[in-house]
């Protein structure tokens, strides 16, 4: 129950704070419609050179797919490594060890309430403008698709944040996390189908997309195919296995930490 008030806390104040200052939503905004509406362009013509069709895949589709990666990325949940990281840095992290909540839990919905209000707005706004312009897929049409499009948006927001996290505990030890910060957002990038659409990737690419972490933390990418209708329940199963070894492999990190600041701190 101290958990959940803490978060519910949390968010509230965030998206308070958000409302008020809309500084962050202008600027995700700006980002999303910059890159997103660029490549949504490029693969227009594309598309429309190569007769509509590329690799059994139609423009509509492909379009959806890159956008709800830019949509996902407004949560902006890699983040919560370079926080941890500056928590390190400043030493802040040991006043905040010493709070009687999960310093862990305390970063993740700090992350999550720091970019949810920007995600539901952006995403409600590119989703509208997206439909009247080049219209909805008929995969966005049945019955399965909203309920499996939230499970699996909430598997890759648990498994990005567990990803991220570990990239962050990582300063405890390195205490400078960007090079592995870059190397792991890149991966995800390539793999999640961001500026190349999976319909697009090769066979041995796509099954390092399907089965590595980086690219389950962008299954929302997968939600538009037709494969999709299939395929749900193991894509999400991969998302649910990823979370639990990576979720451990944070939780030993995390306890070497603390016992990393017991000595260092006193």
């Amino acid at each position: 129950m101290k958990e959940i008030r803490l978060a519910n806390k949390i968010i509230q104040t965030l998206i308070k704070d958000r409302i008020q200052y809309p500084g962050r939503l202008i600027a995700d905004t700006v980002a999303m419609i910059a890159r997103c509406g660029i490549l949504l362009i490029l693969y227009w013509y594309v598309f429309k050179l190569s007769g509509g069709v590329i690799n059994g895949a139609i423009y509509v589709t492909v379009a959806w797919s890159i956008f709800f990666y830019f949509a996902f990325s407004t949560l902006r949940l890699r983040d919560i490594s370079r926080s941890i990281m500056q928590d390190v840095q400043t030493g802040n992290v040991e006043t905040l060890f010493s709070k009687p909540v999960s310093y862990l839990m305390y970063r993740v919905w700090w992350q999550i309430g720091s970019g949810l209000y920007s995600f539901i707005v952006a995403t409600i706004l590119g989703t509208i403008a997206l439909a009247l312009i080049i219209g909805i897929p008929q995969t966005m049409t049945i019955g399965i698709f909203l309920p499996t499009l939230f499970l699996t948006l909430v598997g890759a927001s648990v498994l990005s944040l567990i990803l991220y996290a570990i990239v962050g505990l990582l300063a405890f030890w390195i205490e400078d996390v960007n090079p592995v910060f870059w190397l792991v957002d890149k991966a995800v990038m390539i793999l999640g189908g961001s500026y190349l659409p999976i319909a697009l990737f090769p066979a041995f690419m796509y099954q390092i997309a399907l089965y590595s972490p980086f690219g389950a933390s962008q299954f929302v990418t997968h939600t538009v195919y037709s494969s999709w209708q299939h395929d749900w329940y193991v894509l999400i199963g991969i998302q649910i296995a990823w979370s639990v070894a990576l979720g451990l492999v944070m939780y030993f990190m995390f306890l070497g930490a603390k016992k990393k600041v017991s000595v260092n701190g006193g």
